[in-house]
């Protein structure tokens, strides 16, 4: 799936899923709470996440991801890095040992985010604030999350 289809779909979450009924992750909903209540003023837009090139190109915006990586005390990597970089991305790697992110990573983050009770009410798409959590570990957690929902969907 190409990143521009990922993004359309998390825009299009709000207006094409019937929320009602849908099973309640605890884990998800709890890190929500936690990220949430840690710092309300620390959060993104999906609008800010990327720029127009032009007409039929979107490209990455590197403040606001530069703002992720600050308040997440993570390195960001437009790409993943190839070659001899001892594990740096591997699933075996545990969270915590993790020093860099990608912008699918950040995409999966909102996946689950949006996913949450906390996102039940139909607000625009524009109007969503993605809280970032400051902690590294919630960060990884909500990722994870947001990735079995992505794979789930297949």
């Amino acid at each position: 799936m190409r990143m521009e289809d990922y993004l359309n779909k998390i825009n299009n979450l709000r207006l094409v899923e019937n929320r009602v009924g849908l099973p309640v992750n605890a884990e998800l909903e709890e890190l929500i709470l936690k990220t949430a209540l840690e710092n309300s003023q620390s959060y993104f837009t999906l609008e800010m996440l990327f720029q127009k090139a032009d007409n039929t190109s979107v490209t990455l915006n590197p403040e606001t991801f530069q703002f992720i990586a600050n308040c997440c005390g993570l390195l960001f990597m437009d790409e993943k890095e190839t070659g001899n970089v001892c594990f740096a991305h591997s699933p075996e790697l545990r969270p915590e040992f993790k020093q860099s992110f990608t912008a699918i990573d950040v995409l999966d983050l909102s996946y689950a985010i949006l996913h949450s009770s906390l996102y039940s009410e139909d607000l625009k798409v524009g109007e969503l604030k993605i809280p970032i959590p400051q902690d590294v570990a919630v960060f990884w957690k909500l990722v994870k999350i947001g990735k079995g929902l992505r794979g789930k969907e297949k």
